[in-house]
């Protein structure tokens, strides 16, 4: 009688969560995209939707790939030994920006570049000398303008922006909270980006000169790396409120949050194609590797 009871309470929870990835959407049918199993940061897709570059981590080195999708070949992005993450598209596709450590490896003291395709070169953005700060996680801005990135060069970790050259620099965030991965929105009016300022991380915007700050979760778990939908009415990001690293949805206009994963494995590092789809680094299979939300 015990383990009917035992068997009929097990049956009940797993319909349960079955119900409940039901109600909320359900995971879409996904593509494995690569298949090496190796840690993978930040998948970023090109403007044309054509190549995503990604962070894969080999021991303790970090390096850009840019995958071909069309022909599944990939390539390392960058030329020489430096450490390399954070990698994101202009909005041209005719440069990148990352987070690189100086020619001169340190790999405590990281800095924003920009890194131009059509002749390799290395533009410094966010270069502090001869002082050891974290300048790093650049998101552009929509019309390739401003560079949006984070720093400790003031003593905490705040938000900046700057025009890509790294001058007209202006401070955002103003807290002893720990803020980080910035995000700009496609109409460029917000930045979205991850805070511990109300005790856990929770996901905030803020206006690109420093106003109007708003507070959009209120988790018991740590919320973080939120990214813009390409038409700007939701974030993507990952949270541990329901016990497991997962992909979840936040609707700006209401507020709604919907959750998009539901696997044992971790789903980290959400991204969106440039036509709506939702992308995630996930230990759904072996190791970690990048999906891809599936055509219709």
């Amino acid at each position: 009688m015990v383990m009917r009871l035992s068997r009929l309470i097990l049956l009940a929870v797993l319909a349960a969560v079955l119900l409940d990835g039901a109600a909320r959407g359900g995971e879409p049918a996904w593509t494995r995209l690569t298949t090496d199993g190796l840690h993978k940061q930040r998948p970023n897709w090109s403007p044309d939707g054509r190549r995503l570059m990604f962070t894969r981590q080999q021991g303790i080195t970090f390096r850009l790939y840019e995958l071909d999708i069309e022909s599944g070949e990939e390539r390392r992005l960058l030329p020489g030994d430096h450490l390399e993450l954070d990698g994101v598209w202009s909005p041209d596709g005719d440069e990148l920006a990352l987070t690189l450590n100086k020619p001169q490896p340190n790999q405590s003291d990281v800095d924003v570049y920009r890194f131009r395709l059509a002749d390799e070169s290395l533009i410094p953005v966010a270069a502090t000398e001869k002082k050891l700060s974290h300048e790093e996680y650049p998101s552009w801005s929509p019309d390739g303008v401003r560079l949006a990135w984070t720093s400790t060069r003031d003593g905490n970790q705040e938000v900046y922006t700057s025009r890509p050259d790294g001058t007209d620099i202006i401070r955002l965030t103003n807290d002893p909270a720990h803020d980080a991965h910035p995000a700009w929105s496609p109409n460029g009016d917000w930045i979205a980006f991850a805070t511990d300022r109300w005790g856990d991380l929770e996901i905030a915007i803020i206006r690109p000169d420093g106003a109007g700050l708003r507070r959009l979760t209120a988790s018991p778990g740590l919320d973080d790396f939120p990214v813009w939908s390409p038409d700007g009415l939701r974030l993507a990001f990952t949270s541990s409120r329901d016990g497991n690293r997962e992909a979840y949805e936040l609707e700006i206009a209401s507020g709604a949050v919907r959750r998009r994963t539901f696997h044992a494995g971790i789903d980290d590092y959400p991204a969106w194609t440039p036509d709506g789809r939702l992308t995630v680094v996930s230990q759904r299979e072996d190791g970690f590797d990048i999906y891809v939300e599936s055509a219709p």
